[in-house]
């Protein structure tokens, strides 16, 4: 009984240490839920990355499409209003060349500049001047061109105003007169001249009125 006794209690004391030396490894379900919703955040942190990326690069290609348009619109209602300011002249020298009461004045080149032209309409029932450059080479930026009317009786020339060759084939409103047996045109300083400068005249046009 004693052998028995010392042979279970050396089991036992056996099973205890065996028990105690190697302890159960628990596994709870809280640890793998963190490691999955981990795994989660950092999918949905990504995919978020990546859409702003996608945003960003769709706002750019749209701004830049929309800039791209408001250019070409831009440019599109220049040349609208630039042909549309066009024909208005055209209608407008066309109703004044009509007109029964205005008088077409050919404006010939001297021996100056013989190749210089012009034309002037010039109503005088009601004064109005309208003159048409067809050919008259550009000048420095201190000078322009400037239109007279040569009236019997005056001292000197009227002065109808100043132009520019970039005013080619344009018909442009000048200075009202009454009278006119001819015009002619001058090279002036930048803004005019009181008197003409008759070594330069350009070119030159009788009137009814000097017949």
């Amino acid at each position: 009984m004693k052998v028995l006794e010392a042979i279970g209690d050396t089991t036992a004391t056996g099973a205890r240490e065996s028990v105690s030396s190697n302890p159960p490894k628990i596994v709870t379900m809280q640890n793998e839920s963190k490691k999955g919703s981990s795994g989660w955040l950092r999918f949905v942190a990504a995919a978020s990355v990546v859409l702003l990326i996608g945003l960003a690069w769709f706002s750019y290609q749209f701004y830049s499409q929309n800039s791209e348009l408001q250019r070409s619109n831009t440019a599109l209602q220049e040349k609208l209003n630039s042909t549309q300011g066009t024909l208005d002249k055209i209608v407008q020298e066309q109703s004044i060349v009509k007109d029964p009461n205005t008088t077409v004045v050919n404006m010939v080149g001297t021996k100056v500049a013989p190749k210089s032209s012009a034309n002037v309409y010039w109503d005088s029932t009601s004064s109005n001047v309208y003159l048409v450059v067809k050919n008259m080479p550009k000048l420095p930026s201190d000078k322009q061109y400037q239109l007279w009317a040569l009236i019997d009786g005056e001292k000197q020339p009227k002065d109808l105003g100043v132009f520019d060759a970039t005013d080619d084939k344009i018909i442009l409103k000048m200075k009202d007169t009454k009278k006119a047996q001819a015009f002619a045109i001058t090279i002036e300083k930048t803004g005019g001249s009181p008197s003409p400068t008759l070594d330069s005249m350009q070119s030159l046009g009788k009137t009814l009125q000097s017949q």
